[in-house]
């Protein structure tokens, strides 16, 4: 037989041998705020790379059309629930019908978040503080517990946080209570990931400069924001995704406790 015959050649199964190997193939993930923008980019990277996916968000009617969407293009099998991420309860109940749906989970991301336009910091109400931390940064420490009982079972799993540049040098046109609740991302990444590297699961964080999304338009970033980013664009959620892939991917096994800057060089550490 000569090579390209057996390249091209089928296996007893029926499977030809030069089907593409996918990254995530067999594989369960949960994806927080995946009816859009960068946690719909991810949950569409993951499935295209064979990963089955639980969509969750408080748009249940975003995350049941994302869920179709993405089962018919990619062929994978997905799982819309509506989640207020804020709560424990429907962050444990995400998890639990994750493993009751698919019998496992190996990755969760912790996508989920508000981002409010600058103001002092003395214009900021205590129930505004509350709710950006709440969802923030609390939707992570509520999933991560949720997770954590199954991923040390199994000896096995992958975290991802979704941080931020503006937790690293304290935002430009974001809210203080955003900076803040991105900082506490960017501490509990580490915290975790010593906790349960024993246990084969790595902890790492995604810090996102100005990315083009629904929800950073209300930053109305300025010229001069853009002029400031060496690689002389704005970021598009399809960057961020790939650094996901990568975080869950077992290209990383060696990677925890980090902070993937993701930002077009806008803050360099």
């Amino acid at each position: 037989m000569d090579l390209q015959a057996f390249c091209f050649s089928t296996l007893k199964d029926g499977s030809s041998m030069n089907k593409p190997i996918r990254k995530l193939d067999g594989q369960t993930a949960v994806v927080t705020g995946s009816a859009k923008g960068i946690g719909f980019a991810i949950a569409e990277r993951f499935a295209k790379e064979g990963a089955n996916v639980v969509l969750a968000d408080i748009d249940v009617e975003g995350v049941k059309r994302v869920a179709t969407d993405i089962s018919t293009r990619f062929g994978v099998t997905t799982l819309p629930t509506h989640v207020d991420i804020a709560s424990a309860e429907d962050n444990t109940r995400m998890v639990n019908e994750a493993i009751a749906t698919f019998g496992r989970l190996d990755i969760l991301v912790c996508n989920a978040g508000i981002v409010r336009p600058a103001c002092p910091i003395e214009d900021i109400f205590p129930d505004q503080w509350q709710q950006v931390i709440d969802i923030n940064l609390m939707s992570c420490i509520h999933a991560t517990t949720a997770f954590i009982p199954h991923a040390k079972a199994n000896r096995s799993g992958r975290i991802i946080y979704m941080a931020s540049v503006a937790g690293q040098v304290g935002g430009v046109a974001s809210e203080v209570t955003y900076s803040v609740a991105k900082a506490g991302v960017l501490c509990l990444t580490k915290a975790v990931a010593r906790q349960l590297g024993a246990f084969n699961v790595t902890v790492n964080a995604i810090a996102p400069g100005a990315i083009q999304t629904n929800m950073t338009e209300i930053l109305q970033y300025s010229p001069e924001v853009k002029k400031s980013i060496p690689l002389e664009r704005y970021g598009d959620v399809s960057d961020i995704a790939a650094a996901a892939l990568y975080l869950a991917s077992d290209d990383a096994r060696y990677v925890t406790g980090s902070t993937l800057d993701v930002n077009g060089g806008i803050a360099m550490r």
